[in-house]
């Protein structure tokens, strides 16, 4: 499984892409999670083809992580895309989503490729992938996901506050990444995340390697300072490329890569 951080931002971000994942399995067959403003320009800088991505994940439908849709799916009309296309999302989500679809064509209806919507699960599976959701603690809700295929396991949290239930997917993961919006404590109701429970919660699990994303700009500073000691958490960044199946251990591959 490769890993590739199209965006690892807040929603008003000025720095960095809004968070985004490009996930591909050894077959290389490709889930985009989330998909917001940003993201569409990402992928354009990449060297792939308008086929490549299969399946697209929406955690929630805030404007951060699903704006984009429309400018991604006008390209690949544009462009003659033909291959179909999965969408999961949560079922009250998808009349939105549908919206921003319609948008991407607009006036007219047809869009060249078939689109599958699919309802996300506690449980199921796509091809050979094993998935598995849970809601984290946010103000809309928001679906986390495990993706366990060629014997590794990803965790992606969305946006929030962890919860048992996000808690328990995040077992066993060879990389887990976990929204962090601020290096101070919040209360045990906020809907986003602070270093403090994240490194409780690496501690917790034992964590190999724990990424911390969708920090505020003005935060990135202090959270670097708080993470410093730690040899399994890092900052995610964008542009960062992971491989799960290298022998280099991933903290390591990080660190490789802001060399490069």
């Amino acid at each position: 499984m490769e890993i590739d951080v199209l965006g690892s931002g807040s929603a008003f971000s000025v720095s960095r892409n809004t968070s985004s994942l490009l996930v591909t399995d050894s077959q290389q067959q490709r889930w985009l999670i989330d998909c917001g403003p940003t993201v569409p320009r990402a992928l354009w800088q990449r060297d792939l083809s308008i086929n490549d991505i299969e399946v697209m994940y929406f955690t929630h439908i805030h404007p951060d992580h699903c704006a984009g849709l429309p400018a991604l799916l006008n390209r690949w009309k544009s462009f003659g895309r033909q291959a179909p296309l999965t969408i999961y999302c949560q079922a009250e989500h998808r009349p939105m989503l549908q919206q921003l679809t319609a948008l991407a064509t607009f006036p007219k209806a047809e869009i060249g490729f078939d689109i599958d919507w699919q309802d996300i699960h506690d449980h199921w599976t796509w091809r050979n992938w094993h998935l598995s959701s849970a809601a984290t603690q946010h103000g809309q809700s928001n679906l986390s996901l495990r993706i366990e295929v060629d014997q590794r396991v990803l965790f992606y949290s969305g946006d929030g506050r962890p919860t048992p239930a996000t808690i328990n997917l995040m077992q066993n993961a060879d990389l887990a990444f976990q929204e962090c919006a601020v290096a101070t404590s919040l209360a045990d109701d906020a809907s986003h995340g602070d270093v403090q429970s994240c490194l409780a919660l690496a501690e917790q699990l034992d964590l190999s390697s724990l990424g911390l994303y969708h920090c505020y700009d003005e935060e990135l500073p202090a959270l670097t300072d708080a993470i410093a000691q730690q040899d399994n958490v890092f900052l995610s960044y964008d542009g960062l490329h992971i491989d799960l199946n290298a022998t280099t251990p991933v903290i390591a591959q990080v660190q490789q890569h802001k060399l490069t």
